[in-house]
């Protein structure tokens, strides 16, 4: 993975991270066996990243892996949890906000990716200079403990027991120096359907953020799967040229998201190189461009009754007669994850 160069697709890559999406929707501890055991980064260190405001309708969860010998990190974003009531909200809430001056992108995705950017950002400084993110994390806490600590209101009688432990961390675990040499040289970004969106809108705070732009070199790709379109055609022509040779996107036959937010709600495009398969066989590069929806109601409900379809009633020749060009089956993580199993035969991934 640190090997591969800046905008290069592999599809041993491709299975690894339609993995890391697949598996994103489980707890940390799963998440984190899986990528040692079965995606190729052993001994890693993963930390998950998780904001909720209900109020400002985001809820987002994220895992940052680095590897054992801190060369490279994987920044793997959860999509839309089926029975998450506020992701449903955030990919409904469509309305149009300016992604600082660099064109407009989709309101619910702007506003989750941007929760979790201060708590990110102190992580990649820290494995950039070889330091462990679960030890940037002790340290974070350590922090916030400190606060109490000083702080009767908040201590109550284990005053001097959490100032104890405060200090131990903090003899333990001292952060890399300014003048540590760079140890971090590659970093993925990766997710599935809203995963994916948040993936991209990520990806270009790199190219935005000053104080990120020393990761704009060390990322190598963007890889996403079923994911929805971000933003309009000025976010597209900022980013075509930086980000766009990075960014890989995977739709699985008749995947209904990639075609959504509809045209109703907003004229958003698609950018990067598009890679489709079929069932059973692996992802190709496509020059087809993805078909924005007329309506969501429309298009949800065609995708719902193929879906239906073909997981209950596949069996029935005459349904095979009804043109459905869209399926929300061929959305589910699984499809996404058996296609890229394909192209990577000597990967266990399942």
């Amino acid at each position: 993975m640190v090997q591969v160069k800046a905008g290069e697709y592999d599809q041993q890559l491709a299975a690894i991270l339609g993995s890391a999406s697949c598996w994103s929707y489980s707890d940390p501890d799963t998440f984190a066996k899986t990528m040692h055991r079965r995606a190729g980064v052993p001994w890693n260190e993963t930390v998950a990243l998780t904001d909720r405001n209900p109020a400002l309708l985001t809820d987002v969860t994220a895992y940052l892996v680095q590897s054992e010998d801190r060369r490279l990190c994987i920044l793997c974003f959860r999509g839309t949890g089926p029975l998450n009531i506020i992701n449903w909200l955030s990919d409904g809430s469509s309305r149009v906000v300016p992604f600082f001056s660099a064109g407009h992108i989709h309101g619910g995705f702007f506003h989750a990716a941007m929760m979790l950017t201060t708590t990110l950002r102190t992580l990649l400084q820290s494995a950039r200079k070889g330091g462990s993110i679960c030890e940037a994390v002790a340290r974070e806490r350590a922090m916030w403990s400190d606060c109490l600590r000083r702080d009767p209101r908040g201590c109550g009688d284990d005053r001097r027991r959490a100032g104890a432990d405060v200090g131990a961390a903090r003899r333990v675990l001292r952060p890399p120096r300014g003048d540590d040499p760079d140890v971090l040289e590659a970093l993925y970004i990766t997710g599935h359907s809203l995963g994916g969106a948040l993936a991209i809108v990520t990806a270009a705070l790199l190219f935005v953020e000053p104080r990120l732009a020393y990761f704009r070199e060390k990322l190598r790709g963007v890889y996403t799967y079923g994911q929805p379109m971000v933003g309009y055609q000025d976010f597209k022509d900022r980013f075509e040229r930086d980000l766009g040779k990075r960014l890989f996107r995977h739709v699985y036959r008749n995947d209904v998201f990639p075609g959504l937010p509809a045209l109703n709600m907003g004229r958003f495009v698609h950018f990067g190189s598009l890679y489709t398969a079929k069932e059973g066989a692996e992802w190709l590069p496509s020059r087809a461009s993805t078909r924005q929806e007329r309506t969501l109601l429309g298009a949800i409900g065609q995708a719902a009754l193929a879906g239906i379809q073909q997981e209950f009633f596949g069996n029935l020749p005459v349904l095979n007669l009804i043109p459905l060009r869209l399926s929300v089956a061929d959305h589910s993580p699984i499809k996404y994850l058996r296609v890229s199993r394909e192209g990577a035969a000597d990967i266990e991934l399942v």
